[in-house]
């Protein structure tokens, strides 16, 4: 008997630099793409300004490397301060779209269900509108605006947002805490929580213990001051004075990295304790985890973290900051949570790990990773909800 054909899914993130699907800004993103990918007929659109533009006014760029289609199309921005500008950017991005769709409808064909990701630009809703009319579409939320001190403010931005989610036939934040954010902005619409994914093949634990006898702490991060890297330096500084039985390894690269080195000798934290890594493939990036013996994050706020999600995948209980999704990751005897901002909260957090008061069940903890953040967990999550759009369209036709 022949399979029934695969749902046909366009993939369309709404805002983005150029030349940065592949890297940590589209990370989330591309993620859902690869867990969707084996399920469906998938292709990817992405329409982004690009300040490098100068002989033309829209580049479309067209691969098929992840073996699904992808079409970016880059287009110049009108700078500020024109007052204006605003309205002819949106203009030209629904231009850069158009030319976009129809690219990808001579190589590729029509979706019959548009997966839309963050939230989404005026030109993007209009080019939808305008060429998708009748096809059901969903919303992929990661954004972190949404939080108090975020950027989702502007009367015409939230009168668009609340417009898409009262329209789209789900709303997947990636948190519980996501959709209670945007439900306190008084955002309604039917939400549908579906977390980040994390290659749970390429990240997963060491076959045994590692060696030596320092216990070594992890930190993963794009080193930016919601991150506050700093304050884990200085709760380490707490530690280090006391004991000497273990190191900080520090991965990512950033624009605090040089204060944060700084930081780092007027604490007298000396390569024996600390060790900046710099950014890492991810691959390479999995091996650290393997040798590490717990994952550290200590930021303000957070959505869910994937980097807290590869590090459970690797079997590493968490020490992290109450704050966002973080405590539907950290729960259960899979690390500890300390109150944002609190060093001394922290400081003996890493006590207590180091001393073995708290003895994580790495198993559980990667049992728990797979079943939530995998792959074939996180698509075939999402591949139902293709499926229930597709579904109350037919009945409504």
């Amino acid at each position: 008997m022949n399979e029934p054909p695969k749902i046909r899914v366009l993939f369309w993130p709404g805002w983005w630099y150029p030349d940065r699907f592949n890297s940590m800004n589209g990370i989330f993103i591309r993620r859902h793409a690869e867990a969707v990918a084996p399920l469906v007929d998938l292709a990817v659109l992405y329409v982004t300004p690009d300040p490098g533009l100068n002989n033309k006014a829209i580049e479309v760029v067209t691969d098929w490397a992840d073996g699904w289609p992808t079409i970016r199309v880059y287009y110049r921005l009108i700078p500020p301060p024109f007052r204006s500008s605003k309205v002819l950017n949106a203009w030209r991005y629904f231009r850069a779209a158009r030319q976009g769709i129809w690219k990808l409808r001579t190589i590729w064909g029509d979706p019959v269900l548009v997966h839309l990701h963050v939230n989404p630009p005026w030109g993007q809703i209009a080019a939808l509108k305008t060429c998708f009319p009748r096809l059901p579409f969903l919303l992929t939320e990661h954004w972190t605006g949404y939080q108090n001190e975020g950027g989702y403010r502007g009367f015409f931005r939230k009168l668009l947002t609340s417009w898409v989610v009262r329209h789209a036939f789900a709303v997947a934040p990636v948190s519980h805490d996501l959709q209670a954010k945007m439900e306190g902005h008084g955002l309604k619409g039917n939400f549908a929580v579906i977390p980040n994914a994390v290659r749970t093949n390429l990240f997963y634990p060491a076959a045994a213990a590692t060696s030596g006898t320092n216990f070594t702490f992890l930190h993963v991060s794009t080193l930016i001051p919601r991150k506050n890297v700093a304050g884990i330096l200085r709760a380490t500084a707490v530690r280090w004075r006391e004991r000497r039985d273990f190191r900080l390894v520090i991965v990512g690269d950033g624009k605090d990295r040089p204060s944060l080195e700084r930081l780092a000798k007027e604490l007298s934290l000396d390569n024996g304790c600390i060790l900046f890594l710099g950014q890492k493939e991810e691959t390479e990036l999995a091996a650290i985890m393997r040798q590490a013996s717990c994952f550290v994050l200590f930021s303000d706020n957070e959505n869910l973290p994937c980097v807290i999600s590869e590090a459970q995948a690797s079997g590493l209980p968490v020490i992290a900051s109450r704050v966002g999704g973080i405590p539907e990751q950290v729960n259960e005897g899979k690390g500890i949570l300390v109150e944002p901002g609190d060093e001394a909260g922290l400081a003996k957090a890493m006590d207590n790990m180091i001393g073995g008061k708290l003895q994580p069940d790495r198993e559980k903890i990667r049992r728990f990773a797979v079943d939530n953040y995998s792959f074939p967990a996180v698509g075939t999550s999402i591949v139902r909800l293709y499926q229930q759009a597709l579904e109350q369209r037919r009945g409504r036709i």
